[in-house]
């Protein structure tokens, strides 16, 4: 007598499995996807805000006497309502000569409108790692200024909360303990710094 297989198709037990390792390897497909898209916004954000800092470094480079307006005027928030009242030629109208200061703040105002078209926002304050406890040039062994650039939920500044600050600030040394330097990015930042 001899022995015949009765199986004549595929059994529901093979359709499973093959089923089973298909969704597998579409789901770690689909993470991997979801990675390689996140880390090219990132690139993106990076590259745009580079440009940006390195345009507004420029402008800074070329009025140095005007730095703290600079400052003062990238930190402020964009209002429409309260742009200079001289322009120094930015809007393409011949003016009069401006002061180092009216052409650091009409700058100033001029970039925090171009910011406006873009998904992240820029400031400038003292850098945290560059010595002394002061808050200005005289009181500082060595002083400089940081553009910081932030995304996402991340803020451009400087400070204790990882969650929305851009860097850690310097804490000063007391008789017991050493100075920490400062000026690390937090772990979960999304921004980047420029020293100027």
């Amino acid at each position: 007598m001899s022995c015949r297989s009765t199986q004549t198709g595929v059994g529901l037990i093979e359709v499973m499995v093959a089923l089973l390792l298909l969704s597998v390897a579409v789901l770690g497909y689909s993470a991997l996807q979801g990675q390689a898209i996140k880390a090219t916004n990132e690139s993106f954000e990076r590259s745009q805000s580079l440009v940006m800092m390195r345009n507004i470094a420029e402008k800074i480079h070329a009025n140095p006497a005007a730095i703290t307006d600079y400052a003062t005027g990238l930190n402020e928030s964009y209002s429409s309502s309260s742009a200079p009242t001289s322009q120094c030629g930015l809007d393409g109208v011949v003016a009069d000569l401006c002061d180092p200061k009216e052409l650091a703040e009409a700058e100033s105002y001029s970039l925090k409108a171009e910011l406006q078209n873009y998904d992240f926002q820029i400031q400038m304050h003292p850098c945290p790692n560059t010595g002394g406890n002061g808050t200005d040039a005289a009181t500082n062994i060595m002083y400089s200024y940081c553009l910081i650039s932030a995304w996402d939920d991340t803020t451009p500044t400087i400070g204790r909360d990882d969650e929305t600050d851009c860097l850690t600030e310097r804490v000063i040394a007391d008789e017991n303990n050493a100075a920490a330097a400062g000026g690390s990015y937090h772990p979960k930042s999304t921004c980047m710094m420029m020293e100027i």
